[in-house]
């Protein structure tokens, strides 16, 4: 059992994240009532591809940096090395500054493509035009945000957080109640560079000093972080691609409405859990880091934070396995109810995820950029997919459920054993103990 201290820490960080992960949630769901009532369906449908479209591009914009820069600012926070805390962020502005403008310059290059890849035809070439602006400044705040979560910035990046989602509900729906469609574009710029001046200026008040670096003095760090980061973007590339590949095998050998049935049940596990990860992980990564290449300080956090994850999410899967039904029908409506019996495995399922959580980001902690790659990029992807197909193929759509079940329940065992291997991490007896005890209850509700 851990000390009464460091309960306090985590669960005071997973609250904060996790409180404000829940209210944007809310208004999001506002906003989204909103968008639905002034656009309709088919403007909520090409909103929802312009975003995924923003999201693709930024992500390879950004080439990965964003949690390598927490890492160098964590580790650079926890020595105390102020000057190099200074050139880190110098560094990371430059290069972000360089990999936004090669974004943004790109989708006006290519808008005419995107369009048409997107839609169909190049009626929505201006809309890929304007969209260039998000870009960019989506890529500059989202550096900004990864100096501030490194710092442990925490009171100050749930206030951005929540700034950016009322900035999303009462500067976007005006905007489509005004200019309907056209106003899709601007919405999304105006959040961006809302979230960018608001991220900057928070990072100023903190940061008061600015240093000019040289290139030739510090390429080993700008190098170091760039690998890193590419590191990162491919793996997350190869995640997309393993979802890509699963949805067009359920689509060729089931039917449309099967991919659909799978991503509504997918989206609900992910908005009702998402956050519990999502708050864990801006709170547990840069104290990861910051200790990455202490073995026995490593060994202690990552005990501490699988306990805290564990019992936070049995009760939720617990209400998710049980009130499906209800969620579903709040969430979405009658015609969805066959997803009721995919929900409640999914639910099963995330507990084992939730195990495997904490032990997935040590690799990346410490700069292990081999392993990273080979277990979160191709092995993860590449288990997921195989068990995920022979699943569809023996249970049809529940097996989607039940293969996320085996993946994690699999990959949890991996990572014990590679991280017991490579960096001498093994878990308390009593994480063992409260995993049986955990699970017992949840199977109780599961097959109740």
């Amino acid at each position: 059992m851990m000390p009464i201290n460091a309960y306090k820490s985590i669960v005071k960080g997973a609250a904060i994240f996790g409180g404000t992960q829940a209210f944007t949630i809310i208004v999001n769901l506002i906003r989204g009532k909103f968008v639905a009532l002034f656009l309709g369906p088919e403007g909520m449908g090409i909103s929802s591809l312009m975003t995924a479209s923003m999201n693709t591009i930024q992500q390879f914009s950004s080439l990965g940096l964003n949690l390598s820069i927490i890492k160098e600012i964590s580790n650079a926070k926890e020595v105390g090395e102020k000057a190099k805390l200074l050139l880190v962020i110098s560094i990371a502005r430059t290069l972000l500054r360089i990999t936004a403008i090669i974004g943004a310059l790109f989708t006006i290059l290519f808008s005419r493509f995107l369009s048409n890849i997107t839609f169909g035809n190049d009626d929505y070439r201006w809309y890929f035009i304007m969209l260039s602006i998000a870009i960019f400044f989506t890529t500059m705040s989202n550096g900004e945000l990864s100096i501030l979560q490194g710092y442990r910035a925490i009171k100050k990046l749930a206030y951005a957080s929540i700034v950016g989602a009322f900035t999303g509900l009462f500067v976007g729906v005006p905007l489509y109640y005004w200019m309907g469609y056209d106003a899709i574009v601007p919405a999304m710029i105006a959040l961006s560079l809302v979230n960018f001046l608001f991220y900057r200026n928070t990072s100023r008040r903190i940061f008061v000093e600015r240093i000019v670096f040289k290139w030739k003095e510090n390429y080993l760090l700008i190098k170091k972080m760039l690998l890193l980061g590419m590191t990162l973007m491919f793996a997350a590339l190869l995640g997309t691609l393993a979802n890509y590949i699963l949805n067009t095998y359920i689509g060729r050998c089931g039917s449309l409405n099967e991919v659909g049935m799978y991503q509504a049940a997918n989206s609900i596990t992910n908005q009702y859990v998402g956050m519990v990860f999502t708050a864990m992980g801006l709170d547990y990564f840069p104290r990861l880091a910051a200790i990455s290449q202490d073995n026995s300080k490593v060994k202690e956090l990552v005990n501490q934070e699988i306990e805290i994850v564990l019992l936070f999410m049995a009760p939720l899967c617990c209400i998710l396995i049980l009130l499906s039904p209800l969620i579903i029908k709040i969430l979405l409506t009658d015609e969805f109810m066959g997803i009721i019996p995919l929900v409640r495995w999914m639910g099963l399922g995330l507990f084992f995820k939730a195990f495997a959580f904490p032990l997935g980001y040590i690799s990346f902690s410490k700069g292990d950029k081999k392993t990273f790659f080979w277990l979160e990029g191709v092995l993860s992807n590449l288990l997921l997919l195989l068990i995920s197909i022979v699943s569809y193929f023996i249970w049809g759509i529940i097996g989607m459920g039940i293969s996320l079940c085996l993946t994690y329940f699999i990959w949890g065992g991996v990572y014990i054993f590679i991280t017991k291997r490579l960096y001498e991490l093994r878990l308390n007896a009593f994480i063992f103990r409260l995993l049986i005890i955990l699970i017992f209850f949840i199977l109780l509700t599961f097959l109740s």
